[in-house]
């Protein structure tokens, strides 16, 4: 077979010839250093030639893969839409139990509830050193009283 050219191997690989041609040119790249020297600089040209979007084969594998195991592709699975029927009813549904609890109390208590919990976290303690110095200034009077008192009986 004679040498394949560069416009050959371009064609070859952008799947432009025929399969019989294609088996032909892959049995003389296996013999042919020249050929195979070819071949990677027309793969070179394709990768600056082709886009991003083309080099992504995920698609492809994925549908592959949902064919063999027989399982529908996305564009095969029917569309699940919920009738207007089905959707008015559970709003209704919704908006009752509301109005049920609006008018029970339930969200009057809760927000009583609310209430109680945010004004005793709300409440100030006193700091530590604040209550220690009290004691101490409180001991320190109780000694001066008994000082004071112990003097008079004397």
């Amino acid at each position: 077979m004679k040498h394949v050219s560069l416009a050959e191997w371009t064609a070859y690989i952008a799947d432009e010839v025929p399969d019989a041609l294609k088996i032909e040119y892959e049995n003389h790249l296996y013999s042919c250093d020249d050929c195979l020297t070819v071949y990677m600089e027309a793969m070179e040209r394709k990768e600056f030639i082709q886009p991003i979007e083309e080099l992504d084969i995920a698609d492809s594998v994925m549908h592959s893969i949902a064919q063999i195991k027989g399982v529908p592709t996305v564009e095969e699975r029917p569309v699940k839409t919920k009738s207007m029927r089905t959707i008015t009813k559970h709003y209704l549904i919704a908006a009752g139990f509301t109005i049920l609890l609006m008018a029970s109390g339930a969200f009057q208590s809760l927000a009583k509830y609310v209430d109680n919990v945010e004004s005793s976290s709300l409440k100030e303690t006193p700091p530590v050193t604040e209550g220690l110095i009290d004691k101490t200034f409180n001991w320190m009077d109780d000694i001066e009283k008994k000082n004071k008192e112990g003097f008079k009986y004397e």
